[in-house]
């Protein structure tokens, strides 16, 4: 079902935005923003001097490529902004930007667009293999030093894309829940740009040791910043300070958007850069992540966007078996047997399947705390992470599930 055949000018475009965002199949927010941006911006168009059509154009005629390349051009220009800008002017990004959108409003108006070629990228220089080693290892010596909040933070988010080669907003995405037990794994709903939510999918990602490392740091900040706010959530990587949305005052360790993450990774790297100037050999980090992740080839393997209702049983049912077994060994025999080590070995492989899975981290602990794995010696010989393991009872906001029974 497209748009009303007879509506005309700016009516028509804002129709056919509404059906391109309404589709079944799903688009980005990010792409229902410009879908929106752009038919705003054409339909101004029609009621500049310089544009052949009026707001009583048809579809056929608003997308010619005259009447394209005439909206492109004030477009390009900054003529069509609402708000005045100092550098009016836009680039060959934002122009590649609406000419794909305007594909998606010709399509949704029901007729065929005569697009102009779209220019091409601008190539995006990776970080070298070399400038990456140092880059780890650097960030590695700062955090431990005397490494600030902000430099824990950015440590974690770059040695996190360097290993998954996630894109920024998918990087703002992780949720605890997104974490391996053990840290050495990491998953992440990949959007590739102009797919569809319908065509994401989700792959796990290896961890190195840098990850993991900076994951534990900033984990244990990430925790003293929640004990000092109110609320919770699952998000991992949330703000160090009050701020600010519009009118509205925003209070420290509330979930970072990709703005924000992008913000907060540009002003640890330039603080760090300013440290590190002078350093033997240093190679100043990008202030870009998107140059961390180009070249990288992460280990990945395919995961389920939802657990499967019967395989999850199986996996939770193996969970709770193994956790019983680990729970006798370690109530009866004497501490780092041989079959004790069996049974850390066998529960561990056990909780990486059901998360692969995708079972949520409390329903994993929730079975291993009913089989007697109550502490937090118990919890870690099983594979869990001490502090994912503190992160994931701030975020219930009761603790961990043995807390609440006992409540």
């Amino acid at each position: 079902m497209g748009a009303d055949q007879s509506l005309t000018g700016p009516d028509l475009l804002r129709a056919a935005a509404a059906e391109v965002c309404s589709r079944e199949e799903g688009i980005s927010e990010s792409r229902a923003r410009q879908v929106r941006w752009v038919a705003g911006e054409y339909g101004r168009a029609l009621a500049h001097a310089e544009h052949p059509l009026d707001a009583g154009a048809e579809a056929g005629p608003l997308f010619q490529r005259q009447a394209i390349e005439a909206y492109l051009a004030l477009a390009g220009r900054g003529d069509l902004r609402v708000r005045r800008s100092a550098s009016p002017a836009s680039g060959d990004h934002s122009r590649q930007a609406r000419i794909e959108v305007l594909a998606l409003l010709a399509k949704a108006a029901g007729v065929c667009a005569d697009l102009p070629p779209q220019p091409d990228p601008v190539r995006k220089q990776p970080v070298p293999k070399r400038a990456r080693s140092l880059l780890r290892a650097s960030l590695e010596e700062a955090a431990d030093q005397a490494a600030s909040p902000g430099q824990i933070r950015m440590l974690a988010i770059g040695a996190m894309v360097a290993d998954s080669g996630a894109r920024s907003g998918e990087a703002c995405a992780w949720r605890l829940d997104d974490l391996a037990p053990s840290l050495e794994e990491v998953r992440t709903l990949r959007r590739p740009q102009g797919w569809s939510e319908a065509e994401a999918y989700v792959e796990l990602a290896v961890l190195s040791g840098l990850s993991r490392a900076a994951l534990r740091r900033w984990l244990t900040e990430r925790h003293a910043l929640m004990e000092r706010v109110q609320g919770t959530t699952t998000a991992l990587w949330v703000s160090l300070h009050p701020n600010h949305r519009g009118e509205h005052a925003v209070p420290s360790g509330t979930p970072l958007e990709p703005r924000g993450l992008y913000r907060a990774w540009t002003r640890a790297v330039t603080q760090t850069n300013v440290q590190m100037a002078g350093e033997p050999s240093w190679v100043p980090l990008p202030t870009r992540m998107e140059q961390l992740r180009r070249g990288v080839s992460p280990k990945t393997s395919p995961a389920p966007r939802q657990p499967d209702a019967e395989q999850a049983a199986v996996l939770l049912d193996e969970v709770t078996e193994c956790g019983r077994v680990l729970a006798s060994v370690r109530r009866s025999g004497e501490p780092d047997t041989t079959e004790e080590l069996e049974a850390r070995v066998a529960c561990r492989k056990a909780l990486r399947a059901a998360w692969a899975e995708g079972i949520e981290h409390a329903m994993q602990l929730s079975a291993l705390v009913e089989v007697g794995l109550t502490d937090t010696a118990d919890l870690t010989a099983a594979g869990w992470e001490p502090a994912l393991l503190d992160a994931i009872e701030r975020a219930a906001g009761w603790g961990r599930p043995s807390k609440a029974q006992a409540g």
